[in-house]
């Protein structure tokens, strides 16, 4: 009875992992001396709204260019060694998305809002949505205390 009952219990511990969705990749490459490194951990990695919404939806890993580790990921989703922030859906091996240009780390909030709430899912373009958020100052201001999305 004891072994039927262990046996069971392994295979729902078993099938419930398979159930649960996999989290996005979120991999940030940086240089050592980047002038962006401070501004995107001051403004994305520390904010408090934002810190919640990557550890709940992502995977979200920091990895130095030159590195054995970035060499790594630069090989397996052939991209190339460049600073940015790429969204990858790691079950597909594909990149989603890539933020080359760090000059503005509210476009780097704004595709974490984005994918958080799988909106790619759903067929909604990513630059369109940049450019709407972008439109409506989302993360350059706030309301009430609140995000604007």
């Amino acid at each position: 009875m004891k072994k039927i009952l262990f046996t069971i219990l392994i295979l729902i511990f078993g099938a419930v992992p398979s159930f649960a969705e996999e989290k996005l990749l979120i991999i940030y490459l940086y240089n050592k001396n980047s002038p962006y490194l401070k501004e995107i951990e001051n403004k994305i990695i520390k904010n408090k709204y934002l810190a919640k919404r990557i550890q709940k939806n992502f995977n979200f890993k920091k990895i130095q260019i030159g590195t054995q580790q970035a060499e790594d990921f630069v090989k397996k989703f052939k991209i190339k060694e460049k600073e940015g922030v790429y969204f990858i859906d790691f079950s597909a091996g594909e990149v989603l998305y890539s933020l080359t240009d760090l000059s503005k780390p509210c476009r780097c909030a704004n595709l974490i809002n984005y994918f958080s709430r799988k909106l790619h899912k759903k067929n909604i373009d990513p630059d369109r949505y940049l450019y709407l958020a972008e439109k409506w100052g989302a993360y350059t201001r706030k309301v009430e205390k609140e995000y604007l999305f």
